[in-house]
């Protein structure tokens, strides 16, 4: 009875680490996760594992951020690095979220192991080297924003972001996805004094 057991929660294990990360809290195979800071300031953040890509990493820890603005009853957001003063000033200009934080890696070696072949007879073991397994993360404290937007910071738009995620983040993956330079311009807005809210493509 326990050599089954034992079997069936490595078998379970064994399942669970050849799964892709899905779009939830995180659990045994990652997911996201959020702190509040104050009241309109959150660290969001998003783990992978060594099967989830880092396109899947960015695009699922983005649409968190949205999904966390909308749920706070805020309409747009900006993200900063984590350790980035709060009050440091508004983002720098049209380019900045193609600069703000892409998904980093960490490698982590798993360790040699002894394997046991098959076979009749008394079972040998045989030395079996390990492997670097990469993983995948975002990270960056995300600032809520409301009517009214302040003027010459670039934003995102939460709901535009939301529907052009929500296919891909809804199918587990399977609708593809803009791309994610694509993403962010048709979610950003800047309020200019002279001329009110300009939107993606115009900035």
């Amino acid at each position: 009875m326990r050599i089954s057991t034992l079997a069936a929660v490595m078998a379970a294990a064994l399942l669970l680490t050849a799964c892709v990360t899905p779009y939830a809290r995180k659990g045994w195979t990652g997911g996201y996760t959020d702190e509040k800071i104050d009241e309109n300031h959150y660290r969001v953040r998003f783990d992978g594992n060594g099967h989830t890509s880092s396109d899947r990493v960015w695009y699922l820890w983005l649409y968190r951020c949205a999904e966390l603005t909308k749920e706070k009853g805020y309409t747009h957001f900006t993200v900063r690095k984590p350790g980035e003063p709060l009050a440091s000033g508004p983002a720098a200009g049209p380019g900045a979220y193609e600069r703000q934080p892409a998904a980093h890696a960490d490698a982590g070696q798993e360790p040699p192991r002894l394997v046991k072949t098959k076979g009749g007879g008394a079972p040998i073991f045989i030395y079996s080297p390990g492997y670097t397994v990469t993983t995948w993360h975002n990270d960056a404290v995300v600032a809520l924003f409301r009517e009214p937007l302040p003027e010459a910071v670039l934003l995102l738009n939460a709901q535009a972001v939301l529907d052009q995620l929500g296919p891909y983040v809804q199918s587990d993956g399977k609708a593809a996805p803009l791309a994610r330079d694509e993403v962010l311009r048709n979610a950003a807005t800047l309020v200019r004094p002279e001329r009110g809210y300009t939107f993606g493509g115009e900035l």
